[in-house]
């Protein structure tokens, strides 16, 4: 395996080209938006981005607002990313939002408790998969939009690195252009047609500090026991 450059977090693992696709790694104390609608692919790529980190060495906090935490176990370990043992030694900490999801209108201080959530930001990478349920608020301020961008822009500054899913249809739109304008990497996945069959596609908008070249347009599928699995498809 090649060397990782060292500014990069090394995501690498042998069955699939994810990590080459996009220059070899993710930078350290970036922040990197995960942008597509509900089916495109975000939550797939969150979970293959966690075990590879976890996979060379890293530590995640994975904030979920669809699965279970028995649910992410099993869907890991259906995609052959099996998580248990880092999860028992604390490498991987796991939040559920399940239980809070559908059941009427969250408590409008939720986040900030959230955010306040010590534990969840000790490690060297969070994924939010996602927030936009929890930022749709069409009331919500410039000032509270500016402060969670804050939020997530010290974090970086003290070394950790973000993962951050968002429906472009479902989060407050004033903050949608606030974590446009200040992430670092913005990939944003959809769902082609080609040669008449549906085929996911990262499409990478913008790469910052990449450790080598990085293709702009990355399709993929999901198959069990296998995982993410990069085509080989190129897109007129």
């Amino acid at each position: 395996m090649e060397q990782t450059q060292a500014h990069l977090l090394n995501m690498h693992i042998k069955r699939d080209e994810l990590a080459r696709s996009i220059g070899g790694g993710i930078p350290k104390s970036s922040l990197t938006v995960l942008e597509g609608p509900d089916g495109a692919g975000k939550s797939i790529i969150a979970q293959r981005l966690a075990y590879g980190f976890l996979q060379n060495g890293y530590s995640v906090s994975y904030l979920s607002t669809e699965l279970t935490t028995q649910g992410f176990i099993e869907q890991m370990s259906s995609l052959e990313y099996d998580v248990k043992y880092e999860m028992l030694d604390e490498k991987l900490f796991f939040i559920s939002l399940y239980p809070y999801y559908g059941q009427g209108r969250l408590r409008e201080n939720f986040l900030d408790i959230l955010l306040t959530s010590k534990k969840l930001f000790e490690k060297d990478v969070i994924i939010l998969d996602t927030l936009s349920f929890l930022l749709v608020d069409d009331h919500l301020s410039q000032d509270d939009a500016f402060a969670f961008m804050q939020f997530l822009k010290r974090l970086n500054q003290l070394g950790k690195t973000i993962i951050l899913g968002v429906d472009p249809e479902h989060i407050n739109q004033r903050l949608l252009t606030l974590i446009r304008s200040a992430c670092d990497i913005i990939m944003h996945l959809e769902m082609r047609t080609f040669a008449g069959a549906t085929v996911r596609v990262i499409n990478v908008k913008r790469f910052k500090r990449s450790g080598g070249d990085v293709l702009t347009a990355i399709p993929f599928r999901v198959e069990p026991q296998k995982g993410l699995v990069i085509e080989i498809v190129t897109f007129s």
